[in-house]
């Protein structure tokens, strides 16, 4: 059994409003995430990690747009907000997600999920398009990192059930509060992770800008499905 654990229990600081309410083509930005997963086949359960004073927010959304997905209460970092919405969900596979990654090709969540099977623990990242320099407090560039042994990441990420549980749990007991990333975590605590190449339109709505260009790339992706549709 397939899960996925779609985490919205963020503040939205930078964008200054709940981001996952913005409209996309008429819907709401988390709507458009889930209906995305809702879309691959191999995808049984969908599991919603929020803050408890949006539970019912969500739930009568997911209900009004005719969506199976089972809402929980997050926690104050996004460690624990994953880790709960695991242990609520019952796949032996556990795929992660961000709620604000509203355009995910379901192309890119079955190969995330063919290599999970196959080595455990993967994530999905796409190779950067321009120079990273390494610098510290100061702000000194140290050095620069070869392009093409550099990811950046994204999601979603995918994981055996054991391997994932046990990594957080491990975490959550350490405190260790200051991953960003779950396949960190995943690796950090022994285990290897295995990159699946993204697609840079599965772009993360992080301040307002983004939600122009997500907008515009929604667009063109239904254009593009209606002509190879007509086709």
């Amino acid at each position: 059994m397939i899960s996925v654990v779609i985490t919205a229990a963020g503040n939205s600081t930078r964008f200054g409003e709940n981001k996952l309410l913005s409209d996309i083509a008429g819907k709401p930005l988390i709507v458009r995430t889930v209906e995305q997963f809702t879309k691959c086949s191999k995808v049984d359960e969908i599991v919603v990690s929020t803050r408890k004073q949006d539970i019912v927010l969500y739930q009568e959304l997911f209900r009004r747009y005719h969506l199976n997905a089972l809402i929980v209460e997050g926690g104050n970092e996004r460690i624990e907000s994953v880790y709960k919405g695991a242990k609520a969900s019952n796949g032996n596979i556990i795929l992660t997600h961000d709620g604000a990654r509203s355009l995910t090709p379901v192309w890119l969540i079955e190969n995330l999920i063919k290599t999970v099977e196959e080595y455990g623990a993967a994530m999905t990242a796409v190779p950067p398009t321009a120079t990273i320099k390494y610098a510290e407090d100061d702000l000194i560039i140290q050095k620069s990192l070869a392009r093409n042994t550099t990811w950046i990441a994204q999601t979603p990420q995918g994981f055996r059930r054991a391997i994932l549980l046990s990594a957080f749990e491990s975490a959550i007991n350490d405190q260790y509060f200051v991953a960003t990333d779950d396949s960190e975590i995943v690796a950090m605590y022994g285990h290897k992770v295995k990159i699946v190449v993204g697609d840079f339109v599965n772009m993360k709505v992080t301040v307002k800008s983004d939600l122009v260009i997500a907008k515009e790339l929604f667009s063109q992706m239904q254009v593009c499905t209606a002509s190879s549709s007509i086709a």
